[in-house]
């Protein structure tokens, strides 16, 4: 295979952001069970970015960095989340976020096997 071949293969993370339902059930401050369906976009991230995200910056939290490089808001996704808003996120939504960004990004369990 060559680099024209393999970019032909797919190779190369897309730029194209893939939209996900996230079902995100949760018990509210007054103990109710509650239900929140809504869409995000999922930002594809190069075996680079997410080599960088990873990094050797210990004072910052790995998981909310992946959600805010990658994770998008809003009817046309390009709301952004904030680091400082991301290390914030309610942990059964993070998780879900987290969850929405390996499977767009083919990692974790449901990724293909070779």
């Amino acid at each position: 295979m060559n680099l024209t071949e393999l970019m032909k293969a797919g190779g190369f993370v897309s730029e194209v952001p893939v939209k996900k339902e996230i079902v995100w059930k949760r018990k509210t401050d007054d103990g109710v069970e509650s239900e929140t369906t809504f869409d995000v976009f999922v930002r594809r991230q190069s075996f680079g970015a997410i080599e960088a995200i990873y990094g050797n910056e210990a004072d910052r939290s790995k998981m909310a960095r992946y959600i805010c490089e990658s994770i998008r808001l809003g009817d046309k996704g390009v709301d952004e989340i904030p680091y400082e808003k991301a290390v914030m996120l309610d942990p059964g939504l993070g998780t879900l976020l987290v969850k929405a960004i390996n499977e767009v990004n083919g990692i974790g369990s449901d990724a293909p096997k070779n």
